[in-house]
């Protein structure tokens, strides 16, 4: 039985990004433009996943049609272009001269 198969229907993945640069980490959900920062991918990790469970959590107990918009926002065009961006220019040329990282990251939501 794969992943896909084990998750409820309830279950969404959301996608994640974090970038990070002398010590400073920046996270968001691009799902729900949720963001956080701290010192670690790890943190910044762990921060987002308790961020989108309050979030979701809080959303659910609204009445409709607010639990439906805040279930339904997501990051504006314009930042998930310039987070693609980032990936393609990190698959394409390697590491940049900043020494900047980003990753992407996958988070289970149990909506």
């Amino acid at each position: 039985m794969g992943i896909q198969e084990n998750l409820r229907q309830t279950d969404a993945v959301l996608v994640c990004v974090a970038r990070g640069h002398a010590g400073h980490w920046q996270a968001l959900c691009l799902d729900f433009d949720l963001a956080v920062q701290g010192i670690s991918l790890p943190e910044v990790k762990d921060r987002l996943e308790q961020a989108i469970t309050d979030y979701v959590a809080a959303a659910l107990q609204e009445k409709e049609p607010a639990r439906s918009q805040l279930l339904g926002r997501r990051a504006p065009f314009w930042v998930r272009l310039v987070w693609a961006f980032r990936f393609f220019m990190g698959t394409t040329f390697g590491k940049n001269r900043t020494s900047d990282s980003t990753v992407g990251f996958p988070v289970l939501c149990h909506a």
